[in-house]
């Protein structure tokens, strides 16, 4: 009896210490406006021993799409292969192709790019459904998922949503002053434009897009007050 006690008691710190040292994998909270293209990470906080890894990102299909995965800072010179073609996922893989482990550093391991395509005020979370990583004699190592969550806002001023406001800011909001096409993410819009799209360039937010908010969009795109 006591020797059971003994292996049930030791196997209870086995597993408690194996979660508390897995590595984290994790999804920032990020924000976006509607019609940007955004760029999200999928970071570790231990990436110690990897050199291969499969990843399947969930998301809702109405407030994001999937455009792309690219190297993210820990795996600069490695191969990436993403899917898209399930609506609402990418499947993300990547290998060392000289199968060098990791060491124990924290980062980014893909960078997902993403075309926000909901409305103001819409949420989704970016679930990490499946995540399998590996060492370099084809062993898995154990990590920890956390997801992340996505909110669709605007940052005003920031007309093509590249996330800075300068002169290209500027010239559209001034096109859109005197009710001119724009084009945004390769999307054209005219006059009566969408209210994301009116609320970027409403920089005095009176509900009215004119020459006051072209000096104001230029007043930030300078840099002055």
């Amino acid at each position: 009896m006591r020797k059971k006690f003994v292996f049930l008691l030791s196997l209870c710190f086995f597993l408690i210490v194996n979660k508390c040292f897995s590595s984290v994998v994790s999804i920032p909270d990020m924000t976006g406006s509607p019609g940007s293209i955004v760029k999200i990470p999928v970071e570790i906080d231990n990436a110690s021993g990897i050199c291969g890894f499969q990843l399947v990102i969930s998301f809702d299909q109405d407030v994001l799409e999937a455009i792309q995965a690219e190297t993210g800072i820990l795996t600069e010179n490695w191969l990436i292969f993403y899917n898209t073609v399930i609506t609402g996922q990418i499947s993300i893989s990547g290998l060392n192709i000289n199968l060098d482990e990791l060491e124990n550093v924290s980062g980014s391991l893909v960078t997902i790019s993403f075309l926000v395509k909901g409305d103001i005020g819409q949420t989704t979370n970016i679930n990490v459904s499946q995540a399998l990583f590996y060492n370099s004699l084809a062993e898995k190592i154990p990590v920890s998922l956390r997801q992340g969550t996505f909110t669709i806002d605007v940052r005003i001023g920031d007309i093509n949503g590249d996330e800075i406001i300068d002169i290209s800011d500027v010239i559209l909001c001034l096109r859109m002053a005197i009710k001119l096409p724009v084009t945004i993410g390769n999307q054209s819009y005219s006059e009566p434009y969408p209210l994301w799209l009116k609320t970027r360039a409403d920089i005095n937010t009176d509900n009215e897009i004119d020459i006051s908010d072209v000096i104001l969009c230029l007043r930030k795109a300078i840099g002055l007050n």
